[in-house]
């Protein structure tokens, strides 16, 4: 039923919301799933509290649920008992279509199937990523002028006479200390073998190699590989060091929390520690 929504009716809807509806239809739009908590750091960031800031974000998503714009996933981060906060949310068949028609933010419509636990666990990593890098950048020190989700940050380069592309799960430009920074980030779960993740170093190196992107841009971007701990960090950058010793240096590996530091540091030359 909520398929044959007509375009008069989504006009009507559309005039029923304020533009901060619209930014978080567009942000869920974008990273496909968005936690409660992720929403609220995106978009109630002048609340008094966080308490008071999650209240107003339940509010505001149940407005839009009851609206049939968005839906709630069954499952939550964290187990049932998680709280308001660990709500998983995702895009509508007319919220789709209400962005579509409506908005400069329309994407192509995207199939609605029950997602994997890996790929909802990965997705939900990209997106806390985005959150992260935002909020970031709300301090005096990091401006974030770009930041681009799949697919609109693929690079199609040649490859042995074929075109292939390099995905990054996140592209981002900032600026710090009037310098601007370009960065192609990579979520890992340590779900992973080293092989498949050396491969996927291997294709970002076939793309440094093409020089387009320095070509362009006069410069390549570090690619950031976000591991969930210490040991997996360890173990990851000694695998891309042992494998690429030759070759150009244009990775580094974190964890979460050392995320800001970097940003702030800048992306100078890459580093695999």
């Amino acid at each position: 039923m909520i398929d044959r929504v007509s375009k008069q009716r989504l006009e009507e809807l559309w005039l029923l919301l304020d533009d901060r509806d619209k930014n978080i239809l567009t942000s869920i739009q974008e990273y496909r799933y968005l936690t409660t908590d992720q929403v609220r750091r995106l978009h109630f960031t002048e609340s008094v509290n966080d308490t008071a800031a999650l209240r107003a974000t339940s509010r505001n998503l149940k407005k839009l649920k009851e609206m049939n714009l968005i839906n709630s996933l069954d499952r939550r981060i964290g187990g049932i008992g998680s709280g308001s906060g660990s709500l998983i949310w995702k895009l509508e068949a007319a919220g789709e279509h209400l962005l579509r028609l409506l908005s400069n933010h329309a994407h192509p419509r995207r199939k609605h199937f029950e997602p994997s636990a890996y790929f909802l666990s990965h997705t939900l990593a990209v997106s806390e990523c985005f959150v992260r890098i935002t909020e970031i950048s709300r301090g005096r020190s990091v401006k974030l002028t770009k930041i681009q989700n799949e697919p609109d940050n693929w690079r199609p380069y040649n490859s042995g006479g074929k075109i292939v592309l390099l995905k990054p799960d996140l592209f981002a430009v900032t600026v710090c200390g009037g310098y601007e920074d370009r960065w192609m980030f990579e979520l890992d779960l340590s779900t992973e073998s080293p092989v498949r993740i050396i491969e996927k170093c291997r294709r970002y190196h076939q793309y440094y190699q093409s020089g387009l992107e320095q070509k362009q841009f006069g410069v390549f971007p570090l690619v950031v590989w976000i591991v969930p701990d210490a040991t997996r960090k360890l173990n990851l950058a000694r695998h891309i060091q042992t494998e690429f010793a030759k070759l150009p240096n244009i990775f580094t590996v974190i964890t979460p929390n050392e995320l800001e530091a970097l940003v702030k540091q800048g992306a100078g030359e890459g580093e695999t520690s």
